[in-house]
Order: C-alpha cells, then structure tokens, then sequence
C-alpha cells in the first residue's frame, strides 16, 4: 500500500476507515501534487534535519519527508486519522508519530511532545515543515517563536491572511503582536500566495506558503520570561486607541514612546523598553 496522494485516493481511505473532514479541526487535505512538491522543494530538507510535522493527516507530507530527513516527528490530534497514514507504508525508524494536541492551552507547548521532539532531534537542525490546521497555526507559531529553540526554522502552509499578520509592517493594518515578534525573533516571508482549489474540501479563503528562519533563541526566553508577550497583547488590545488607554502615560514616557501614539504606530523594536520601566 502506497500513501494516498489524489483527492479520489483520499476520499477512498477516509471513507473505508469511516472519516471524513473535521471542520472543527482544520481538516483541508492537501491534493495538488505539485505544490506538494513545491513545499519539500522549498524547504529543502536533508539527512543532517530533524523534521517536525503538525497534522499529519493521510501522510501526504510525511511521505517525502520520510524519504529525506535524519528524522521525522509527525503530530497529529486525530488518532483514527493518523493511523490511515501509519499503515499506508512502511515507515524507516527514522520516522516517529505522535498523537496529541501540539498545545496544551494557548500559550504553552505541549510538554510531552516537546520532551519526544528533543529526544527526536537530538543534534540534527530542528525544522518545522507542514501543512498547518488553520486553526491552530497562529498560536502555535507564536508559541514556536517565544520558546526559543524549538525549532531552527520553518516552511508551513497557512492561511493567507495569518501569513500577511506575520510579515506585516509598522502602520499597516495587519501589523500586530504576531508582527513584532517575527521582527524581533525571525526572518520571515511569503513564499507563494495559493487558491483553495489545492485542497479538499477547499476552505474560504486562500492560504500562503510561509518560510521563518528564528534568531537568538536566548533573546526570545529572555523576553517572554520578562512578559514581553503579555504586554503585546495589553497595548493591543484596543487597535483604535492611543496607548495610555493601556498603560500609564509616564511609562510610556520613559521608555521613549508617545502616550499619544496608536499601537500600530510603535516600531517593533520600542517595545521591549516597556520592559525596563516598572509598572507605576
């Protein structure tokens, strides 16, 4: 048996095993063997990679990873789906599965996949490359970026509009906390914009294949320790007011930043000087 790549294929297996798409989850199979490739193609993956893979879905993903990576950790939530790949080939024992949630909450990794990825890893380059469920890629990002050596680097496949977030500049109105994190922590871009007719069922909305290469990792600890993360999301929280609607107007003074300034005004690199004045 052979990993199910076609929408006929796919539909088949889900079927025989009594599945079908959970919207609920963010099931979008991807069906479109071209850009299939065109992900391994980006993300160039090679026998010094330790590969991470969230949603593993029929394996369509995991299947060329396999034949490429030192190591291969495949994440899925679904059990009963995850095992449509398990027994659709003989995997080497390079390749490892995991069933369960990739976060425990929204703001923390799950601790016993993190515990399997490192054991997975070991000293290989940590990559993340997949398919990512729309409703878990923001959060899990973040997440990836904050923690600081999770992974090395990433090329995933998300929703467009997630994907502009990530790559958005001061000003702008996608620009956010998800924004200046990438530009403090990563380098991120967008390496191809996509319709929905590349999945099944096909979403809404279109999606884009995002490449993030992360920095200093000892940086990312060092501020989410701090609670830079948490501060984020307090300046944001109302967009369309100045911030002394969310913090003292001294403070902002002392850090260097207008009390009158909206939060879509403040470079990135302002906010951590938020952090070296004390709440008043």
């Amino acid at each position: 048996m052979a990993v199910a790549r076609t929408k006929t294929d796919i539909m088949a297996r889900l079927g025989a095993a009594g599945l079908g798409p959970r919207k609920l989850r963010g099931q979008h199979f991807l069906i479109d063997g071209n850009f299939l490739d065109a992900i391994v193609r980006h993300a160039a993956v090679g026998p010094g990679d330790a590969v991470l893979e969230i949603g593993t879905g029929t394996g369509v993903l995991t299947d060329p990873l396999a034949d490429r990576a030192g190591a291969v950790l495949s994440v899925d939530i679904d059990a009963r789906l995850q095992a449509i790949a398990r027994q659709s080939r003989a995997w080497p024992e390079t390749v490892r599965f995991f069933t369960g949630d990739v976060l425990a909450g929204k703001h923390r990794l799950n601790p016993d996949l993190c515990a399997i990825w490192a054991e997975v890893a070991g000293k290989l380059r940590r990559r993340l490359v997949a398919n990512l469920p729309y409703n878990i890629a923001t959060p899990l990002l973040a997440n990836v970026l904050w923690s600081g050596g999770f992974v090395d680097d990433a090329v995933v496949l998300v929703q467009r509009e997630a994907a502009e977030r990530f790559v958005a500049r001061v000003g702008s109105g996608a620009y956010g906390p998800m924004s200046i994190a990438v530009s403090l922590l990563a380098e991120a871009r967008i390496l191809r914009h996509v319709g929905p007719h590349i999945f099944w069922p096909p979403p809404k909305v279109e999606s884009a294949l995002l490449a993030l290469r992360v920095r200093d990792a000892a940086r990312a600890r060092a501020w989410r320790e701090a609670g830079l993360p948490e501060l984020l999301a307090t300046g944001f929280r109302w967009r369309r007011k100045t911030l002394r609607r969310a913090f003292p107007a001294a403070r902002l003074e002392a850090a260097g930043i207008d009390p009158g300034a909206r939060p879509q005004e403040v470079p990135p690199e302002a906010w951590p000087s938020l952090l070296t004045v004390p709440p008043s």
